[in-house]
Order: structure tokens, then sequence, then C-alpha cells
């Protein structure tokens, strides 16, 4: 099938525009050289929304082409410079300046708003679109999905959040989209942050936790019975507070010790410690003495608060921020929820510490995330480097 007319005046148009040689006028217009005779050049203009060139092609055919090859040039030279950060984007437009989808224009004005993103409105061909979707598949903006995560990992409920959230925004979002965030965004927001090397003190802490779990263990201690729960394994650097590690394991055993660690050492990259406190649980001591010389750490065990010599209120003060979060939950899940990863992260990343002077664990680990919004941030990092 032979070309279109069309076809051939847009790819003259492109060809036009990547030999450079458009340049912007004062007023707004633009200057396009010839293809086919030399010192030669025609001038395009918009006026009212409508691209007008006095070349020939287009003087003699204006009834019945919507642009010849120059004003095709035209725009495929502007759309080049809105996508290009190191090219001067044209002055008659803006810097933040959005390309129409459907004819290339980036004549673009805002146009109201839908579940939170932002509408535009083309001034050339009068089409209508939402700003692309950073979190593909879903109507909703990267700053509204951002934002239940860090009201989430703050604090609340998912019901409380999607209700906050639909007052003000006038939303119909449901707690299990929430949820479906959580375990969608959370774990490549965690590949991205695990790619980091923090930098990270000699002496780690490790400690674990209870966790209410759907179909979790019947726990005896002292003789007391406690259905359905489930063990959180925590590993963190002493300077830094950086939580290297949050691990769910079923049992509260050497399988479980051994999990946290091992991903403690993959994300502390090659950082060694040279000392770890733990309490007195025997799965720490065996693991201990399982790892080869050369890589055993000094281990202090029977660790407390109240003891100089060992103390271990580090992770003792991270265990009670998290009970406070966990204990009004109703119960994880599954062994596979992205909770803990989430709280993590939060611990993290996102908030800061009167302990370190108002930063963050990962701020002061050398990783921390400049932005104000840090959730927002985290999350679109992520996706770029999917």
């Amino acid at each position: 099938m032979a070309p279109s007319v069309f076809d051939n005046r847009s790819e003259r148009g492109l060809a036009i525009a990547k030999a450079d040689g458009i340049t912007e006028n004062p007023d707004g217009s633009f200057s396009v050289p010839s293809q086919t005779l030399d010192a030669v050049s025609y001038t395009v203009m918009n006026f009212g929304g409508v691209w007008v060139c006095d070349c020939p092609d287009y003087q003699n055919r204006a009834d019945s082409i919507e642009a010849c090859k120059h004003i095709y040039g035209v725009k495929f030279w502007i759309a080049a410079r809105v996508e290009l950060q190191n090219k001067p984007k044209p002055k008659v437009f803006a810097d933040d300046a959005n390309q129409c989808p459907k004819c290339g224009s980036i004549r673009v004005i805002h146009f109201g708003s839908t579940y939170g993103k932002q509408s535009f409105k083309c001034k050339d061909c009068e089409h209508r679109f939402r700003e692309s979707a950073l979190v593909k598949g879903s109507r909703y903006s990267p700053e509204m999905v951002s934002l239940t995560l860090d009201l989430y990992f703050s604090g609340m409920s998912l019901r409380k959040i999607a209700r906050t959230v639909n007052n003000h925004f006038g939303t119909e979002m449901g707690k299990s989209s929430i949820y479906r965030w959580i375990e969608t965004f959370v774990p490549r927001i965690s590949a991205y942050a695990n790619s980091l090397t923090p930098e990270l003190s000699d002496t780690w802490h490790a400690d674990e936790l209870f966790i209410k779990m759907k179909g979790g263990i019947t726990y005896k201690n002292k003789g007391t019975q406690t259905k359905n729960l489930a063990f959180l394994w925590n590993v963190m650097d002493r300077k830094t507070r950086f939580l290297l590690a949050s691990r769910l394991s079923k049992f509260r055993d050497v399988a479980g010790a051994d999990r946290a660690f091992r991903e403690a050492m993959s994300n502390a990259k090659g950082s060694q410690p040279e000392r770890v406190f733990t309490d007195g649980l025997n799965s720490y001591k065996t693991l201990m003495g399982s790892l080869p010389e050369s890589q055993r750490p000094k281990h202090i065990a029977n660790a407390g608060v109240r003891k100089t010599h060992a103390n271990n209120n580090r992770i003792e003060r991270l265990n009670g921020t998290l009970r406070e979060r966990v204990k009004v939950q109703r119960g994880w899940k599954s062994m596979k929820t992205q909770i803990a990863e989430g709280a993590r992260i939060h611990y993290n990343f996102v908030k800061p510490h009167q302990a370190l002077e108002g930063q963050t664990p990962a701020e002061r680990a050398g990783i921390g995330i400049e932005a104000k919004n840090k959730w927002l941030n985290l999350l679109e990092e992520a996706l770029r480097n999917d």
C-alpha cells in the first residue's frame, strides 16, 4: 500500500525537525528552512489555535490539508524540546508544558481534575486528556497513592484513610484499593531502597516481636497460651538506627533468625558488624555459633534496657514504635504480607527521629531523601528504575 499524503508530509516534517534548522522568532513564529531551495525559509505561526505556513504547498492547498511538512516539522521540533531536558524549550511555552497526545501541540491548558489527576485541554485541536499515569492502570495519581501509603504507615487504618480521602477529594476509593497498593508498590519501592548503600557502624542490634497473624501458631509461655501468632525479626544498625531487616517467620527458631540476618547482610552491601547485641534467645546463640570464625561477630547476649554493659535500648525503642501500630490491628492476613517491609521503609526514609536530631535513619546513613514528600519521591524513583 502506497503511503498517504499525510504520511509523506509528516515523515518529511520529521526529517526537517531532525535536521535541527528550525529557529524561533521573537514574535513567537518559527523559521523553517526549505528542503529543496538554499537560503530559503518559510514562516510557521499559530493563529487562535490554527497552524499556518507561508509555503506554496500550504497556501495553495489550505482548504484541503491540515498541515504542511513545515508545520509538522515545527510540531516535532517543539515536542523534542519538551521531552529532552537538555534542550531549551520554546520561549512562548511554559517550562512545564504538556504535549497533546492527539496533535502533538503543547499549547495546552489546565482543565480541571478527575480522581486527583490533572486534566488538560489542547488549544489547537480542543482534545481533552489527563496527565500521563506514572502508576499505569490506575485512575489515581502517584500523589494520591503515596498519600495513602504515608497515612497507613503513620498509623491510620485502611477504613479511616478511605473515608478521609473520599470526604476531602470527592473520590470513591475503597479500603481494598489501598491494601492492593501496599501489596503492589511496597515491593517495588523496597527493591529501589535496597539498591542503595548505607554507611553503617560496626555494631548491630537484633530482637524479635510478636505479631497477630491469621492462621499463626499457638504460643505457650509461662503457663499461658496465645493463639494466632507469628514473629517479626528486626536487625538494626546502632549508630544510624537504620533498620536493615524486618522479616516475618512462623516460628521463633534459628531459621527465622538466620533469614533476618541474611537479609540484613544483603542490605548492608558488604558491611559486616563486629558486635551484635541480642536478648537471651538460644536461636541467636546457635546462629552466631554456626558462622565461620572469620565472619563471626562478638555476640553480646542477654542484652537489656538497664544493662549498661549490654544495652539494647535502641532496638527496644523500635519495638515500642512497632507495638503502637500492631496492637490496634486485628491481625495480618498472610506471611507474605508487605506490611512489615512498608513499615521498615517508613521507619528508615520517612519518619524523623528525635534521637537523630530530626533526621531519618536513611539520612544519617547517607542515603536520605531530600524531597518533602518522601513517599512520593520513593514511588517515582522505584517506578522509573523498574
